[in-house]
């Protein structure tokens, strides 16, 4: 009863109401549809490819709205917003950023193997580097220099959008041409100001050439968009070369046209003399009721300006008087030259708006440094301060005006004769704004540009030659540059000299050039070559809408300077090869779909000539699924589809014969073959792809001398991104892990890709080469998913199989084309037939036509006489009287001829469907002569993972390490070859107190075992071990394992190479032991088994109890004894076979037992009928020699053992316990660094219980620190 009320509540819940109908329906079934629902949306909508086109919808869209457009190859470059609007507004209402970012893929070469769209502009980078903004402006009010002049970018052109012939300067100070304006109509903005005070105002997104150091800590340019760019960002401004019009403005459409004025000679072009008169008024002069007034103290030049409107104004009449302050005024009032003046630009208005008259602007270079002469004779002064540090005397230059537009646009003016100037600030006395020229460079610029008129400023500004022009600026510097150059070249020349200012730069050029690699080179000689002035943000400042403008700039980079910013756009059209997939689209070869919203049609699929799905691949992920379809090389796959058109059964295998694999378009190498034939067989596979590395320095110079090697990178697996991997590289070096690099920097440039990696001279290349496929992406693995859409479902498709598709549909296309053409060719053949049968009876129809009273007459006799059709009769009625010329008879007859024949050949392909295959096989033949390239990818046979050892030749070495912890390995020929000149020494370099303390001879493919005080074990390969010159002091341990400065090495065991695998595989059968013992006298065997999975890392070798520490470490050959001896020169022997065998966690068994005051210093293992000898050395210098055999064995461990030297205060406690032979020597090391060597053979042997003999004579106050052993078997390496 309770299910049966359950089940009833259910079905109520699910319930759906609407207008009071009820509705029932399983909810886990209305969910699970609309999964469904939304999935199949993304599959088939958004995220795979159809698999005959290659194209996901939204890259279709794209293409086909260009192409409705005209935004064809051979047509001019379209703004992108223009293209990203069309789409979304007819066939893509789905967001402009997915748009975009489809138009950005289509053009990055990087990313396409036949790249779909043709971009101008910034399209992102292999770096990562975004790509620009498709919509980006700036404010009307911007100035842009061009070949016409400095024009105010929103008075171009009133129209929204037009044609332009400008020549404008992109960022290296190129001319370019501008070919069109753009109104873009109103946007949000942004305003940017440098502490110099230049601003620019553009939308958000608009993008400006910026200054910043980069990951890597190399200074550089980069684009940021406005919104951005904060604080204290540096912005790049142009200075030189300039740019002004090529001639001077036409003034005759400027001259009033009123009968009424009196007849005043005008100027008909802008001249210097007018200029500068201009430039005067503006500063001097004013309106009042109807008049322009100008006056000044200065009687040189009021005359000279009373002469200039003479000479410009022939007839003209003047007003002249004098006013106070000791002042000459003159005044124009003739209105046909007030008009005039005013047309020119000349604003009738208040101090506070006045502004550069357009005419002015817009006129050559020399008229417009006679406009600034005028205007700072007006209101610009020159200042002498006194100085202490410059000679007593620092010069500026000042400008006054209340017009704050006024001094916005001089700063941009002077900026373009190459003049930097100050902040402007209001002087709250005067109510004006002060614009300062200051520093060496400037005013001397500003004297041999522009220069003042009257001879006493110019007096005052000559001074400036007397100054120093070695002075540093404040302000004109090149940001990051010497602190670069000084962490990058360690040398005493960059370390002493400044070189972030221009001249010191130029001064130390040649000298710096020296020091430098290639690009840093390069980039020194591009800032000296372009002069850019760097300036920091101050502030950011968003503001309201404001209308906005862009030009289009015919050139790649697409830059253009204006308010002296280096902007930024982008520009696209179809690429050629794009046009191959909309070919005879218009031949009703594919269907067409209703658009979004029922308006427009779009096509279902393109008609595709090209098997874009294989030669440029895709990607994308939709609900459960993913598809992942490598680039191909266009050659090999129309190859391919050749073979299956010749033998349509063709297999996958043989397919491969022509078909090698993918062909990435940033080239790289694949590593084997399997994962291609796996691909391609089922649909599935991983390939490994690598980069394409050369070396350098390997050979030697022309002396014969081998530099440093250099590993470069010129290519890279495709999609990976080299300032990331850069980056990569540079952490490994940092951390460590691939020591022998030295140096690494990316030297790319428009030539191609250079990633240069220096390494230390005898490093070997393979294995650092091996070591960064491992650890960075210059290895990686690609996995190919072959997924498309197949006749309305996602499928995993294999190689022949999708060529399949794609024949296919290129037989539906060629089919449906060739009907197409058949009815065309049929309708005009049937035009043809009527226009034959009127010029068979010419004079008969042109009778028909006189005589009828319309046209419909003549039509209905035509057809009625002739038995024509209404479409015959029709092209009789428009046929023009030209075509009844003899020579148009005959074309008529040619052309109906041809149609003929080409009917025939049409009706043959639609009958013979060989024929069809084998022109869809010309045509791609055609395609393949026209676009094919060569592979850029190469394909190696796959040698499996490459262990580094595999690099290594096995060689005979020597490891030493010293008493202060100092590690070598060195060739043991470096010691043979010593021989052959004397006995000599072991030679090493370290400080005088330091010495070897054990030597050992192994290969350099051996393990190397090291112990610490701390009971820790490290391994090493001794190839490992860094090699050393044979007098070099060799690697601080501490650096080479990592370990803790308190920590410290107390043995080391040399290993064969397979000894620690063979004892892992053999523990039954020849087990080798470790034998360790403490200071507090426990002692512990370990199976050389248990360290087998040890790697750089260092692991616990032994548990220690605290204040306890490992004393020694010592390998077990065969049964051997174990000698334990004391600091108060007591000694126990016992077999090894009493102690057990332990883990390494264990603390170990007591192996001896001390006084208090005593304690374990040394382990020996020794054969049990051992003829050597125990030689015990105390702090005092003295030295006992006593035969092993005089020490009895201990039937247990765990006693104090038994005496073996008496000690006396003289004699000092025991500081060392060698086992020795005859000819063996030791050396001795004092606390004072005295170093003294002695023949074993010299300290005579004796019983246990004497006292010894002194072997080593010491200060006072001095003991032995330590002592090494030169064993007889190591003599040979004296």
């Amino acid at each position: 009863m309770k299910d049966k009320e359950n089940k009833d509540l259910k079905k109520e819940k699910e319930k759906i109401t609407i207008k009071n109908k009820e509705l029932l329906t399983d909810i886990g079934e209305e969910v699970k549809d609309a999964y469904l629902s939304y999935a199949m949306s993304v599959i088939i909508g958004r995220a795979l490819p159809d698999a005959r086109d290659g194209l996901k919808p939204v890259h279709r869209r794209v293409l086909y709205a260009m192409s409705k457009l005209g935004n064809t190859s051979d047509k001019p470059y379209k703004k992108s917003a223009r293209i990203v609007g069309e789409t979304l507004g007819k066939y893509h209402p789905h967001g402009d950023t997915a748009v975009y970012d489809t138009i950005v893929r289509m053009a990055q070469d990087f990313s396409c193997r036949y790249p779909l769209i043709d971009g101008q502009g910034n399209f992102g980078s292999v770096d990562g580097d975004a790509a620009a903004a498709m919509r980006y402006c700036v404010t009307g009010d911007t100035l842009l220099l061009s070949d016409k002049g400095i024009i105010p970018i929103g008075e171009i052109s009133n129209e929204k959008e037009c044609d332009i012939d400008l020549k404008i300067l992109n960022y290296e100070g190129k001319k370019k041409k501008a070919v069109k304006f753009f109104n873009s109509g109103k946007h949000k903005t942004i305003k940017i100001t440098t502490e110099q005070g230049y601003e620019l105002r553009g939308t958000y997104n608009h993008p400006v050439l910026c200054w910043e150091v980069n990951k890597f800590g190399v200074p550089g340019f980069t684009w940021k968009l406005l919104e951005d760019i904060n604080k204290n960002d540096y912005v790049l401004l142009s200075r030189e070369p300039s740019l002004f019009s090529s001639k001077d403005l036409d003034l005759t459409k400027y001259i009033p046209n009123n009968k009424r004025y009196k007849d005043v000679e005008l100027p008909r072009k802008m001249n210097k003399s007018l200029a500068f008169l201009l430039g005067a008024i503006v500063s001097e002069g004013s309106f009042h009721q109807k008049q322009i007034s100008f006056n000044n103290k200065d009687l040189d030049f009021y005359n000279k300006i009373k002469n200039i409107i003479k000479e410009q104004f022939k007839g003209i009449k003047l007003y002249e008087r004098e006013i106070k302050g000791d002042c000459r005024e003159i005044s124009i009032y003739q209105q046909q030259v007030v008009e005039f003046l005013k047309n020119i630009g000349l604003e009738d208005t208040t101090s506070e708006n006045k502004i550069i008259p357009f005419s002015v602007l817009l006129s050559r270079k020399d008229t417009v440094r006679e406009y600034l002469k005028g205007l700072f004779e007006g209101d610009g002064s020159i200042v002498v301060h006194k100085d202490k540090r410059h000679r007593g005397r620092v010069i500026e230059l000042v400008y006054n005006s209340k017009s704050q537009e006024l001094i916005r646009q001089l700063k941009i003016l002077l900026l373009n004769f190459g003049i930097v100037t100050t902040f402007p600030y209001k002087d709250k006395r005067s109510d004006c704004y002060k614009l300062l020229i200051s520093g060496v460079e400037n005013i001397k610029r500003f004297k041999e540009e522009i220069g003042f008129f009257s001879s006493k400023k110019q007096a005052r500004l000559l001074e400036i030659d007397s100054i120093n022009g070695n002075r540093m600026s404040k302000t004109d510097y090149i940001p990051f540059l010497s602190a670069y150059l000084r962490k990058n070249y360690k040398n005493e020349f960059i370390k002493k000299h400044n070189f972030d200012r221009y001249n010191n730069l130029r001064r130390y050029k040649d000298e710096l050039g020296g020091y430098l690699q290639g690009t840093d080179k390069n980039l020194i000689e591009w800032l000296l070559e372009h002069n850019i002035f760097f300036n920091k943000i101050k502030n950011v400042e968003k503001l309201r809408e404001e209308d906005v403008y862009s030009i289009r700039v015919d050139s790649k980079c697409h830059s253009f300077v204006a308010n002296g910013f280096i902007n930024h756009n982008t520009e696209i059209r179809m690429s050629k090869i794009a046009e191959e997939l909309l070919a005879d689209i218009n031949k009703e070869t594919v269907n067409f779909t209703p658009n979004f919203d029922g308006s427009l049609e779009e096509p279902e699929v393109l008609p595709s000539k090209i098997p874009n799905l294989l030669i440029n691949g895709t990607s994308g992920i939709a609900v459960g699924m993913a598809t992942n379809i490598p680039p191909h090389n266009l050659k090999e796959i129309i190859d391919g589809i050749a073979l299956m058109i010749d033998d349509p059964e063709v297999s996958v295998d043989k397919l491969m014969s022509v078909v090698k694999g993918p062909d990435f378009p940033t080239g790289g190498i694949i590593c084997g073959t399997e994962g291609i034939r796996s691909a391609y067989r089922a649909g599935k596979g991983t390939i490994k792809l690598q980069a394409q590395v050369f070396t350098e320095g390997l050979t030697g110079d022309n002396k014969g001398e081998r530099s440093n090697p250099r590993l470069i990178i010129k290519e890279l697996p495709y999609q990976v991104n080299k300032a990331n991997l850069v980056e990569e590289i540079a952490n490994l070096v940092q951390d460590k892990k691939i020591p022998e690099i030295t140096s690494l920097r990316d030297e790319s440039d428009r030539n191609g890709m250079r990633v240069v990696i220096e390494l230390k001279k005898n490093s070997n290349v393979d294995i650092v080469l091996n070591n960064l496929y491992k650890h960075t992406k210059m290895r990686i693995s690609f996995g190919i998913n072959l997924l498309a859409i197949d006749h309305g479902r996602p499928r995993i498709l294999n190689l022949r199989e999708i060529i399949k598709c794609f024949l296919d549909h290129r037989k539906d296309v060629v089919e449906k084309r060739t009907r197409y053409d058949l009815r065309k060719a049929k309708e005009r053949a049937h035009i043809l037939e009527g226009l034959k049968i009127a010029l068979s009876n010419i004079d008969e129809v042109v009778q028909i036509i006189k005589k009828s009273k319309n046209v419909n007459i003549a039509h209905s006799k035509l057809k009625s006489r002739f038995g024509l059709s209404d479409i015959q009769a029709q092209a009789i009625l428009d046929m023009k009287l030209q075509r009844l010329t003899s020579l148009e008879t005959e074309k008529i007859l040619e052309e109906y001829l041809e149609l003929i024949k080409r009917i025939a050949y049409l009706e043959d392909i639609l009958q013979n469907e060989k024929k069809m295959m084998l022109l869809i096989k010309e045509e791609l033949l055609d395609l393949k002569e026209k676009y094919g390239d060569e592979r850029r990818t190469m394909i190696i046979e796959d040698v499996g993972e490459h262990n580094i050892e595999d690099f290594i030749a096995e060689e005979d070495i020597v490891i030493t390490y010293t008493q202060d912890g100092y590690l070598k390995r060195l060739p043991l020929s470096t010691y043979r070859s010593q021989r052959r000149g004397g006995k000599g020494k072991i030679g090493m370099t370290t400080k005088t107190e330091d010495f070897v303390d054990q030597l050992f001879v192994t290969t350099n493919l051996h393990d190397i075992l090291f112990f610490t005080n701390k009971g820790n074990v490290y391994k090493r390969r001794a190839y490992q071990i860094p090699e050393g010159g044979r007098t070099s002091r060799g690697v601080a341990i501490v650096n080479l394992l990592g370990i803790d400065k308190e920590e410290h090495i107390t043995t080391l065991i040399p290993i064969k190479s397979n000894e620690l695998e063979e004892s892992k595989e053999n523990k039954e059968n020849n087990e080798k032991y470790l034998f360790m013992a403490t200071k507090k006298g426990k002692i512990k065997k370990v199976p050389l088994s248990s360290f087998s999975n040890l790697r750089n890392v260092g692991i616990i070798a032994l548990r220690l109890l605290p204040e306890d520490e490992l004393v020694g470490v010592r390998l077990a050959e065969n049964q051997e004894d174990v000698v334990l001896t004391s600091r108060l020169g007591r000694s126990i022997r016992f077999s090894g076979n009493l102690i057990r065998s332990m883990g390494r966690s264990a603390l170990g068994v007591k192996g001896m037992i001390f006084s208090s005051q005593d304690y374990l210093i040394n382990i020996n293992l020794v054969e049990p009928d051992s003829e050597k000898d125990l030689l015990l050395i105390t702090e005092g210098g003295y030295a006992k020699r006593t035969s092993l055999k005089e020490f009895r064995r201990f039937k247990r461990q765990g006693s104090r053992g038994m005496m073996s030297i008496k000690l006396t205060k003289e004699k000092g406690e025991v500081i060392a316990v060698k086992v020795v032979d005859e000819g063996d020597e030791i050396v001795l090391i004092s606390q004072q660094g005295i170093v003294i060597r002695v023949p074993v053979e010299e300290i005579h042997k004796t019983g246990r219980y004497s006292q010894g003999v002194k072997v080593m004579n010491l200060a006072p106050e001095d003991k032995v620190a330590s002592v090494a052993l030169i064993s007889s078997e190591r003599a040979d390496l004296n």
